[in-house]
């Protein structure tokens, strides 16, 4: 009896006749991969789907058959354009049923093109070695004009954008995709409530930090492991002007004492912060606590404070919580200095990074890889780390004849000494001195930003380099934050197909029963 209730219950509420999931009627979609849903209908065996450009269906630009309730389609839909599509059983005698709905879509491309100096900036693909490519798509964050997003196929294809978000040209800069395909980024809508905040490709939000007072930093916002989310929130304290820096005069022509004693200017680092899903702080490490002001990078860092009142002591960019160990790897950019900190005591466990006569710290370790203002830590399945090294130092440091950025693959051993796994040589056209990411891939390759033109390029471990985008090539600064390599716009694609779905005698739509099971069949079609 349980059983047949269950039954009946499953029939009434998951199966009901004749609807049309996804597109919605009216939907105005921001991507041209379409993932097309409905739902199982009685004794069909198959489905014939149909798109059209016009509501009669006289201009047919899809007509596929498929054998399950999903169909993504990548290869006949464009931008900026009205959609109509419907969908009809196939049964086993061949025969089709009534078509069980029409719905209408559109897809807009509301990215801007990317103006320099009045000329529109023209992007640029090439393809060295298709064969070795890992299959997927490239999804990239940019800050500049305004903060957005923008996914290409192999061949530079735009598929999806995050837009321009309503009135206030603003939409998101991803910094981030886990493995379920939800983003994490920076918004400027409703600002600062969507400053640190988790979208999915429909662009609905799905989780913000509450910040009514002190934005999150827009570097690194994700969701964590343990189900809680992180970012970087600004934190400050009054610190003294260095005596010996470049800059020491000017501040001192302006009334400062500048003599590297006086606490006297505001000094700015990035506090770790720790959301719940109810949006309270649950954790949090201020760098004030744990480093000493005695630690700065003596240079170009304070070029910029006189204009703004203020010294990004810090400027920290990345972090990776590992949950296994209980520990946070945390890039601080203008220090030159990775940090293991430990989780929730918030010890440093240790920092990487450059010799003690560098100023950036008299304990560092692995002081020999040189690296400096680096992005993008990470720790891998195997227990090294990957990061950007964007190498803004590196003639100082390495003795290089011009800046070179380089990509390391470290492991730490015994919390005190390094080997080096990977590394890779940017040529001297890509060196990077902002921003920049990597990723390994699924293949063995490396997927790699960097700033200098707005280049993503695809490395084997080898070092060839095998494929390359090349965006805003008329200014090198360049627009970009971060790129991830991606399998589908589409992550949660899947279809659920009842066996034995049919109709009884009274023209209901029933589940029959096969010996003492209810038998079910999931699809992946992500």
């Amino acid at each position: 009896m349980k059983r047949l209730l269950f039954i009946l219950l499953l029939s009434s509420i998951s199966f009901v006749f004749g609807t049309l999931v996804s597109p919605s009627d009216g939907d105005e979609l921001n991507y041209i991969h379409i993932l097309f849903e409905w739902e199982q209908q009685p004794d069909a065996i198959g489905y014939n789907l149909q798109v059209s450009t016009d509501e009669f269906f006289n201009n047919l630009i899809l007509d596929v058959d498929e054998t399950y309730t999903v169909y993504i389609d990548t290869e006949n839909l464009g931008w900026d354009d009205t959609y109509y599509w419907k969908v009809r059983p196939v049964y086993s005698d061949e025969n089709y049923g009534d078509w069980i709905g029409t719905s209408m879509f559109s897809i807009s491309q509301s990215t801007p093109p990317y103006i320099d100096e009045g000329v529109e900036i023209e992007s640029s693909t090439d393809i060295y070695q298709d064969d070795l490519l890992e299959d997927g798509y490239v999804a990239i964050g940019a800050f500049n004009p305004e903060p957005h997003s923008f996914i290409i196929d192999k061949y530079g294809n735009e598929i999806w954008n995050s837009g321009i978000l309503l009135e206030n040209e603003d939409g998101v800069m991803l910094n981030h995709i886990n493995e379920y395909g939800n983003i994490s980024g920076y918004s400027g809508l409703n600002y600062p409530y969507n400053t640190g905040t988790k979208i999915n490709f429909d662009l609905d939000f799905l989780w913000s930090a509450p910040t009514p007072e002190i934005q999150v930093d827009m570097h690194e916002f994700k969701q964590i492991s343990n189900g809680n989310y992180m970012g970087f929130q600004n934190v400050y304290a009054v610190g003294p002007i260095p005596s010996d820096n470049f800059m020491t005069e000017a501040f001192q022509g302006i009334g400062y004492q500048a003599d590297g004693i006086t606490p006297e200017f505001p000094w700015f680092g990035q506090k770790i912060v720790e959301w719940n899903s109810d949006h309270e702080v649950v954790w949090s490490w201020n760098p004030f606590d744990h480093f000493t002001m005695d630690d700065f990078e003596n240079g170009g860092t304070w070029w910029y404070s006189l204009n703004e009142g203020s010294y990004d002591w810090m400027h920290s960019n990345a972090f990776h919580f590992d949950e296994e160990e209980s520990v946070i790897y945390v890039s601080h950019r203008h220090l030159s200095r990775i940090s293991k900190i430990a989780y929730p005591s918030g010890d440093v466990i240790w920092n990487m990074g450059l010799p003690a006569e560098y100023n950036t710290g008299e304990n560092n370790i692995c002081t020999e890889l040189g690296f400096s203002f680096q992005h993008n830590i990470q720790l891998l399945d195997d227990g090294s780390l990957l990061f950007f090294d964007n190498g803004n130092l590196s003639e100082m440091l390495l003795g290089d004849s011009n800046p070179t950025t380089r990509i390391r693959r470290i492991r730490v051993i015994d919390n005190s000494y390094c080997e080096t796994i990977w590394e890779y040589e940017l040529p001297p056209n890509l060196y990077g001195s902002a921003a920049g990411s990597v990723q390994l891939l699924d293949n063995g390759n490396y997927s790699i930003y960097t700033i200098a033109s707005g280049s993503v390029i695809e490395v084997t471990p080898e070092q060839e380099i095998i494929w390359k985008h090349t965006g805003n090539i008329n200014n090198t600064w360049g627009w970009y934050y971060r790129a991830y390599k991606i399998p589908s716009i589409h992550p949660d694609a899947f279809s659920v197909i009842a066996d034995n779905y049919t109709v009884d005698e009274n023209n209901n739509n029933i589940i029959q029963i096969s010996g003492n099971s209810l038998d079910f069949t999931i699809i992946n079609k992500s």
